[in-house]
């Protein structure tokens, strides 16, 4: 018992002095250059002298943050875009409120949209490069879809596409009656979804990484690290409530984008309309978007130019691993700029 005060007491004084500091979870400098409503395009600011002609539009899950891509100034993904000398926006889908509960997927889409016109008229560009992680990749590959002659390069993270596979969270999203959830909650609050995150390998994240914490108190950096991830994990914005049914019952109970079957406001969502050059970036311990989730991807579209770049890493170690940064993001980076001229 005395062995464990001891260690309660040293993990309250790391935790004190840690956050005497603070911790930001948005490490590189930025602009808000649009808010409408509820969504925001931020710019950052660039790294090197001179950029490279085609801008790039992160768009990131409306689950979670995208702060994850740039959580650690020494490990982060908008860094190393860059760095690379590319020129960086991102979508942020802030906070939706209860008064937000009737926007849907083509909502979204429109908001792409938007940002891509103002991108194309402010950098005086005919196209971008689209750049989307997890759900916000799925938003991408369906915007691409709609409106391939914007979109120079696709860069899909962590995306799924097919839904149908095994993994623990396909089979509860599968399970679940998205419209009595919705009916109960109006925007599903982020709560109840880290619920479902936490169950895909409950022994792991809610025990295992504070085990690896008490193993790691003396190392500032790792305890600083650990903070930032975890305000990452807790700051979930809620969901709209027509978003939600859509996303779960179309595509993961239905699959129907893999399908064909999938359409926004009319108008069906063809992969083969995809004809530009598509980067996918997969990782193969990903219990969120496991490979075969996006894998597939490269044999529905048409590009003629299309890549697989693998990493033995989970879903959100593509962003934060020193090993994605070393191995991958250098070989992803390269890709981008090699197809960012006019």
């Amino acid at each position: 018992m005395e062995d464990v005060a001891k260690l309660r007491a040293k993990l309250f004084n790391v935790l004190e002095e840690t956050l005497k500091e603070g911790i930001d979870v948005w490490t590189t400098p930025r602009d808000e250059v649009v808010s409408e409503g509820v969504f925001k395009l931020l710019h950052y600011h660039p790294l090197v002298e001179k950029t490279h002609p085609v801008p790039v539009l992160v768009v990131y899950a409306y689950i979670n943050r995208p702060s994850v891509m740039d959580l650690n100034p020494e490990i982060s993904v908008i860094r190393r875009l860059l760095e690379a000398g590319l020129n960086i926006y991102m979508i942020d889908w802030g906070y939706p409120s209860r008064t937000d509960k009737y926007l849907n997927i083509a909502d979204y889409i429109d908001f792409i949209d938007y940002c891509v016109e103002k991108l194309r008229a402010d950098e005086n560009v005919p196209q971008l490069t689209l750049h989307g992680y997890c759900l916000g990749g799925t938003l991408s590959t369906i915007y691409s879809t709609l409106y391939p002659e914007k979109v120079k390069n696709l860069v899909l993270q962590a995306t799924p596409i097919n839904f149908n596979t095994s993994n623990t969270l396909a089979k509860w999203a599968r399970s679940v009656d998205p419209g009595k959830i919705v009916e109960a909650y109006g925007c599903v609050p982020g709560e109840f979804m880290n619920t479902g995150f936490l169950g895909v390998d409950p022994v792991m994240l809610i025990c295992g990484k504070y085990e690896g914490l008490f193993t790691h108190l003396e190392e500032e950096d790792f305890v600083t690290d650990f903070l930032r991830m975890e305000r990452w994990i807790y700051d979930s914005p809620p969901i709209p409530g027509e978003v939600y049914k859509e996303y779960i019952r179309e595509w993961y109970h239905e699959n129907k984008i893999v399908k064909g079957e999938y359409t926004i406001e009319g108008k069906k969502i063809d992969l083969k309309k995809i004809n530009m050059p598509t980067l996918i970036l997969s990782a193969e311990k990903d219990h969120i978007a496991p490979p075969e989730s996006n894998t597939v991807l490269l044999e529905l579209i048409s590009s003629d130019d299309k890549e697989l770049m693998t990493i033995d890493r989970g879903h959100i170690g593509l962003s934060t691993s020193k090993k994605a940064h070393k191995e991958m993001w250098p070989r992803a980076c390269a890709w981008i700029v090699e197809r960012s001229s006019l």
